[in-house]
């Protein structure tokens, strides 16, 4: 067998498979491979147990192309098999699918399955019928193709599998004419499948890289079966899930989305890898099936998420706050209504012990989960299997795209705290902050004193859960909020300088040049690192900076401005004497608009040319000036690119460059 002719792909919970005889890449970023699948990219046999006709005998092609199958036994429909949809269930003896598709015709096929092997027993899962020169197959142990066969494929009984075939075979004339497709069974002496089917769709052709991946995503979507590798992408080629960024997460990836061109509209769903069913999540309530919950989500809108694998004990987080699961998800949104989604959560809390949680959405996924940025949902209903429901919950509310998620020990009382505005360099008292009671029962008192212990502020709010304290200054406050059953929270506020606290440059006001022509100005020397944000240096010969040292070579008034983290504006300037000298300098350089100076000093009064060359040599413009000791020769170039400068005088040449952009 060619390393080109076969390639299989299994995925399936638990242990994931990969197996490649030819140079396939999975996505880690689709880069120039950009395309929106048309209908063109449909395949020849598409059997979806979501769209079966009336069945009377015949499992209907839904490509439309009269591929319609062909029911021998009597395959039982189950409703809500995997993922909320629906599959048939094979017996193993009697129920199999012939399909009119004459596989012996295809030099190239692709085969993608969604099936679910009851055991570890060898059985079928499709082959071609009465073929004379394609005889291939796939069973639950092994593939065969061209010329040979894989062995262990690594499917074991019991979970569900999305696989992936291709196959390319040589050019042959001896074809037969009356070639099927069965599924279900094989024409070896293999046993009939028996486990559940929900998907079959056969290509005539070889997939490229990116529509493989681009129909894994739904199938994976849709049944809730985590693609091994690679990218989650969908038909209009958005990134959904990125492998590599999410590594950290890539344990039972699935998610919730609508893509019309595969008529997926996944409502509920749940990780077909997870026997526990720790997590489901739904756009609204869930319902008995996928097909039975009446919510909608537009096009092109996706949820998608996976956990980090960690334990079901449970951590302190960073701040202190909260015992915090250490199961956590990340969640991530795409589409332009992801962020209004009013999704359910079904939790299933008897992995994680007695007692009640809080679901914490933190927005923007940063890390620490600190209790202050984080969003509290709590527990609406359990149900009589002991699945805790959370409503209402929004994702991406913050539109960055992607949020963690985790589950909290409750408390009695939580106060989260928000520094709304801080104190200014105009007014010292500025600052206030927003209290938000999580948990307890209203109404509630706070009180907030400083590090002296005075009372700054203290009130009570009834019927609602925040209250704004303002007419705060710089310094550590102690917060405590109490509710009406006698629970209490404790927390210190810090509030911050004012980013803005005057910026002392102190430098001398009257300087002169020294013998070696040259001085140090450093407007940072009395600043702390980080207290301003930008310098900006101006002087009236024309002199130009954005650094907090400079080098001065001429005589004139250097004006400096410094600008704090609060965004005030402080000023000092240093009169500069003596004699310069020779120096010349041209700026703006790069010229934006093409304007420029050519600023030149001399430490005696003497004659000057200067010329303006593009990089061929060309002179493109002259200036000359007669017996002064400084010239600023203004002047303006339409072309962009380099040019060099000459200043020609009695003692020599000297050059700069210039960019115009």
């Amino acid at each position: 067998m060619t390393s080109e002719n076969l390639a299989v792909k299994s995925v399936f919970p638990n242990r994931y498979f990969i197996h490649l005889l030819f140079a396939l890449l999975l996505l880690t970023s689709i880069g120039s491979f950009g395309q929106n699948l048309s209908s063109a990219d449909y395949p020849v046999v598409w059997l979806r147990a979501d769209n079966t006709g009336t069945l009377n005998g015949f499992w209907k092609d839904a490509t439309g192309q009269g591929h319609n199958a062909s029911i021998f036994g009597q395959p039982v429909r189950v409703n809500s098999s995997l993922n909320y949809n629906p599959a048939f269930r094979f017996n193993g003896f009697s129920d199999s699918l012939s399909i009119p598709c004459n596989v012996d015709s295809m030099a190239e096929v692709t085969v993608i399955a969604v099936i679910q092997p009851a055991d570890t027993v060898e059985t079928g899962v499709w082959g071609a019928g009465n073929a004379a020169a394609h005889k291939m197959m796939m069973t639950t142990h092994r593939v065969m193709g061209p010329d040979s066969s894989v062995n262990d494929i690594g499917i074991n009984g019991g979970f569900a599998l999305l696989s992936t075939v291709i196959q390319n075979w040589p050019s042959t004339a001896a074809i037969s004419e009356n070639a099927y497709l069965l599924f279900g069974v094989t024409q070896n002496n293999t046993r009939p499948f028996k486990g559940t089917i929900a998907e079959l769709l056969v290509f005539d052709r070889s997939l490229d890289v990116l529509t493989q991946i681009q129909y894994e995503t739904y199938l994976a979507i849709k049944y809730g079966i985590p693609l091994a590798k690679g990218n989650y992408v969908s038909a209009g080629e958005t990134v959904l899930w990125n492998a590599d960024k999410n590594k950290d997460f890539a344990y039972r990836t699935t998610g919730l989305g609508r893509e019309d061109f595969f008529s997926l509209h996944q409502k509920q769903s749940i990780s077909a890898i997870d026997p526990d069913g720790l997590l489901a999540i739904s756009n609204g309530r869930f319902m008995a099936t996928n097909a039975a919950n009446t919510d909608t989500l537009a096009n092109g809108n996706y949820l998608v998420w996976g956990d980090n694998n960690k334990s079901f004990g449970k951590s302190t987080t960073a701040d202190g706050q909260l015992q915090l699961v250490n199961r956590q998800w990340l969640m991530n949104a795409s589409g332009p209504g992801a962020h209004t989604l009013n999704t359910t959560i079904q939790l299933n809390q008897q992995l994680l012990g007695t007692g009640k949680y809080w679901l914490v959405v933190n927005p923007g996924a940063y890390k620490g989960f600190p209790v202050d940025s984080l969003n509290y949902y709590f527990p609406d209903s359990v149900t009589a299997d002991g699945q805790v429901i959370y409503r209402n919950v929004r994702w991406d509310t913050d539109q960055s795209g992607n949020d963690l998620f985790g589950f909290a020990v409750a408390k009695d009382l939580l106060v989260k705290m928000n520094v709304v505005d801080t104190p200014s360099c105009v007014s010292a008292d500025a600052g206030s902050v927003r209290l938000q009671a999580i948990g307890g029962q209203a109404p509630y008192v706070y009180l907030v004193t400083n590090a002296q212990g005075d009372v700054v502020s203290n009130g009570t709010f009834y019927n609602k859960t925040l209250v704004d304290v303002s007419n705060l200054r710089v310094g550590t406050y102690r917060v405590v909020v109490k509710d009406s059953k006698g629970h209490q929270d404790i927390r210190t506020l810090q509030m911050p300088a004012p980013v803005a606290q005057r910026l002392q440059m102190g430098l001398e006001p009257n300087q002169a040049l020294p013998a070696t022509g040259e001085l140090l100005l450093d407007a940072a020397q009395h600043i702390t690192p980080g207290d301003a944000t930008s310098y900006q240096w101006t002087c009236q010969n024309g002199f130009n900076a954005a650094t907090p040292q400079i080098t001065v070579k001429q005589p004139g008034t250097y004006v400096v401005k410094a600008t704090s983290k609060a965004g005030c504006v402080f000023s000092d300037t240093v009169n500069v004497t003596g004699k310069a000298l020779q120096h010349v300098s041209v700026y703006p350089s790069p010229s934006i608009d093409g304007n420029f100076t050519i600023s030149v000093s001399f430490p005696q009064a003497t004659d000057v040319k200067v010329g303006i060359y593009d990089m061929k040599g060309n002179k493109m413009q002259e200036m000359t000036g007669k017996n002064n000791t400084e010239y600023r020769f203004p002047g303006h170039l339409m072309t962009a690119g380099n040019y060099t400068i000459t200043v020609v005088t009695k003692d020599g040449v000297d050059s700069r460059s210039l960019q115009v952009l």
